[in-house]
C-alpha cells in the first residue's frame, strides 16, 4: 500500500454522501449503440485505461483527516445485464442508477453492459469522490481508443480543484443563495423521496443553447410561481488555468458560476454574463481558504437534514433554482469499436434533492439530447414528463 494523494474538500464531502445502500455522487455516463462489445475485451480495456490513468486506480484509505488515496486500488469491474423493459426515456425501471460504491473495499470506477430492445447501453459509472466528468468522459475515449486497436491518451497529473483554486486569485461571490424559486410546477409531496430523470432530443437551433436553456428555464419559473429570485448555478471546467506541461488531470478539477437572471434580463444578456463571469474567473469564487478543514468535519454536516429537505419542498423556496450542465458537441464516433456503431449518449444528472431542478445536455448532428432530473418530491413522473414538452415548446419559440 502507498500514498497517491490527499482528497480535495470538495472530494471530501462527495466521500461523506456515501450510504450503505446508496452512492449519489456517482459520474454516470450512457453510449447507446447498435452491435455489442465482447465483454472479456471490454473488461480488458478498462484495465488498461485506468493503468494509463493511475487517477483511477485508487483505494480510500485511513480517517478522519488523515484519509487519502492509496494507489493499491482494485481492478475495475464489468457487468452484463438484460433489461429488456426499459427504453432509457426516465429513470423509471433503469437498473443499476445508484448502486453503492464503497470506495475503501470496490474499484471507483465500473462499467455495466445493458441489453436492452433499443440497443446495447454501456454504462460508464465512476465515483465522484475521484473524478469529475469531464474525468469520466476521457475514461471513456481512452477505453474505446484500446478497443480499436489505438494508444490511450493516460493522465498522470494529480491535480484538483483545489490546488487550482488555491494559486490563482479568487473573486468574491456577487450572489446570494437563498429564497430561490423552483421551476417545475407539479405535486409538491414532501414526504416522497429519492430522485428521477427525463430526457428528450430537441432539433432546435444549438446556437448560443447554455444561454437559451437558462432563459426557457428562467421564463417557465416566473410563469408557475410568479415574480422571486431565480439563480442557476453552471458548472465550469477548471482545467482551462492548467499549464500545458501540466497535461489533462482525471482528479475533480470543476469549479461554478452562479448566474441570478432577472425577470428584464434579455437572452444575449445571459450569454454575456457567462462570458463575462469566466473572464473574471468566477468559477474561482466559490473556493475559500476555511474549506480546507472540511477534512476534520463529521459526515453529517455535508448531509441535507430530512426535515429541511421536507420544508424546502413544503415551502418551494430553494437554495438555488436549479444547475444547468452542457457539454456542447460530442462526436459519437468517439465511442465506436468493431462491431459497435454508437448513435446516442447521455449523462444522467447528479441526485441532488435539495436542488429542485438539474439541466443535463449535450449535441451531436443535428440533435440537442436534454436530460431534466428533479427530486420525486417536486412532481410526479407524468408532470416531469409534460414539462420536458413544456420547456421543448419554450426553447422553440426563441
Amino acid at each position: 500500500m502507498s500514498f497517491y494523494r490527499i482528497p480535495s474538500p470538495l472530494e471530501f464531502t462527495y466521500i461523506a454522501a456515501d450510504l450503505p445502500h446508496y452512492s449519489p455522487l456517482v459520474n454516470q455516463f450512457f453510449v447507446i449503440g447498435n452491435g455489442d462489445i465482447d465483454s472479456n475485451k471490454l473488461r480488458s480495456a478498462l484495465a488498461q485505461a485506468v493503468t494509463a490513468n493511475p487517477g483511477f486506480k485508487v483505494r480510500l484509505k485511513g480517517y478522519w483527516g488523515w484519509r487519502r488515496w492509496d494507489d493499491q486500488g482494485l481492478a475495475p469491474t464489468v457487468e452484463d445485464i438484460d433489461a429488456p423493459d426499459w427504453d432509457s426515456a426516465s429513470s423509471e425501471g433503469a437498473p443499476l442508477l445508484g448502486n453503492p460504491i464503497d470506495l475503501r473495499h470496490e474499484s471507483p470506477c465500473q462499467i455495466a453492459k445493458i441489453r436492452t430492445r433499443t440497443g446495447t447501453h454501456v454504462l460508464f459509472r465512476t465515483h465522484h469522490a475521484v473524478t469529475d466528468g469531464r474525468g469520466t468522459v476521457h475514461l471513456m475515449n481512452d477505453v474505446f481508443r484500446i478497443l480499436r486497436g489505438e494508444d490511450p491518451l493516460g493522465s498522470s497529473s494529480m491535480l484538483t480543484e483545489w490546488d487550482i483554486a488555491m494559486r490563482e486569485e479568487r473573486p468574491d461571490s456577487t450572489v446570494s443563495e437563498d429564497d430561490c424559486l423552483p421551476v417545475i410546477k407539479g405535486s409538491v409531496d414532501p414526504e416522497r423521496t429519492g430522485y428521477q430523470w427525463y430526457r428528450f432530443d430537441w432539433k432546435g437551433d444549438k446556437n448560443k443553447f447554455a444561454a437559451k436553456i437558462l432563459f426557457a428555464c428562467a421564463q417557465l419559473a416566473r410563469a408557475h410561481f410568479g415574480e422571486g429570485k431565480v439563480l442557476f448555478r453552471i458548472p465550469a471546467d477548471l482545467r482551462r488555468y492548467m499549464e500545458k506541461n501540466e497535461g489533462f488531470t482525471v482528479a475533480n478539477c470543476s469549479g461554478a458560476i452562479d448566474l441570478e437572471i432577472n425577470a428584464d434580463t434579455k437572452l444575449n444578456e445571459i450569454r454575456s454574463s457567462i462570458v463575462r463571469s469566466m473572464r473574471n474567473k468566477m468559477d474561482l469564487a466559490p473556493f475559500k481558504e476555511k474549506y480546507q478543514y472540511v477534512k476534520w468535519l463529521p459526515k453529517s454536516l455535508f448531509r441535507v437534514h430530512p426535515e429541511s429537505l421536507k420544508r424546502m419542498h413544503r415551502e418551494q423556496r430553494y437554495r438555488m433554482s436549479g444547475s444547468v450542465s452542457y457539454m456542447g458537441d460530442v462526436a459519437n464516433e468517439m465511442f465506436s469499436c468493431d462491431g459497435f456503431e454508437p448513435f446516442s449518449q447521455f449523462g444522467v444528472p447528479i441526485p441532488f434533492e435539495n436542488r429542485p431542478l438539474f439541466v443535463a445536455a449535450c449535441s451531436y448532428n443535428d440533435l440537442t439530447n436534454i436530460i431534466i432530473g428533479c427530486p420525486r418530491a417536486v412532481c410526479n413522473p407524468s408532470e416531469l414528463k409534460q414539462f420536458c414538452q413544456k420547456l421543448s415548446n419554450t426553447l422553440d419559440a426563441l
